[in-house]
């Protein structure tokens, strides 16, 4: 339900307020009030739109299924929750960037992680179920609802991050300046800032995505929530943020730097915590 809700939310603004923003007058054969998107690149805007309107639908369906018993003891409801997040990555691939490699790369980056994770799962879990019965399926399930709960915040953040980006759009061209209605300001600005903003975004949001995609089926996320597969993607999407958050929140080097030390800094007080309580636990233990 947490998941079709903020679907539900994240698209229906999208839809209203496309990437690369809309037209301020009526001039050069645009309209006034339509996406800027939708004239300069017709293509992408269409697979944007459909894609983003197919999981907006997708997500209303998943709701209203939540309501009959009936079709939650089928497959149905998980194969709408694929179908909800594979329409949310095709959008975030064509709406996020102007280029077409880029969208590929984002596109790729999902198929990377989840690889990655079967290869995890195949080589690590080599492991019976652990005993405990109901107990330790319980235990499973609670880490299950923690991973899901951080995964489906990470996607919801990235995914209007990476539609609107920071600094906003360029609203009209201005060939003497080089400026394309459409792009991102920081792309002309600020260009290693921005790529630096994008590819840690899109990292984030498909590590992210396919971690959702991972803990639908319980026969993939408690191998992998056993041999810590789908950690390393919480890491990933969670490291992928704080990039993101670092190179666009500033637009001066000094600042990025204070953050990620302060990243940092707080990522091993935290680590030292876990070690010094894992140490007592084990020390009561004996």
């Amino acid at each position: 339900m947490l998941l079709a809700t903020l679907v539900v939310t994240i698209t229906y603004q999208a839809g209203l307020d496309p990437p690369g923003g809309l037209w301020l007058d009526s001039r050069d054969g645009h309209t006034i009030g339509h996406p800027v998107l939708q004239t300069t690149h017709p293509t992408r805007y269409q697979v944007f739109f459909y894609s983003n309107s197919a999981a907006f639908v997708t997500s209303l369906v998943v709701i209203m299924m939540l309501q009959s018993k009936y079709l939650l003891t089928r497959h149905t409801l998980e194969a709408t929750l694929v179908l909800d997040l594979f329409g949310l990555i095709t959008a975030y691939g064509a709406g996020s960037t102007r280029d077409v490699n880029a969208s590929f790369y984002i596109i790729a980056l999902a198929g990377i992680v989840l690889v990655y994770v079967v290869v995890h799962i195949t080589i690590r879990d080599h492991d019976p179920e652990p005993a405990g019965g109901d107990a330790a399926v319980k235990v499973l399930d609670d880490k299950r609802k923690v991973l899901l709960l951080v995964a489906i915040l990470a996607a919801t953040l990235t995914y209007q991050a990476g539609l609107t980006p920071p600094g906003g759009f360029w609203l009209a061209d201005d060939q003497g300046l080089g400026r394309r209605a459409g792009f991102p300001v920081l792309l002309d600005n600020y260009p290693p800032r921005y790529h630096a903003f994008f590819y840690c975004n899109a990292a984030s949001f498909m590590a992210s995505v396919t971690l959702i995609l991972l803990l639908i089926n319980p026969k993939l996320y408690r191998p992998g929530i056993r041999c810590y597969a789908l950690y390393v993607c919480m890491l990933v999407g969670m490291f992928g943020l704080m990039g993101a958050y670092a190179a666009g929140s500033s637009r001066h080097l000094k600042t990025s730097i204070i953050l990620l030390t302060l990243v940092a800094a707080v990522s091993t007080f935290i680590a030292l915590l876990v070690a010094i309580f894992w140490y007592i636990y084990r020390y009561r233990k004996k």
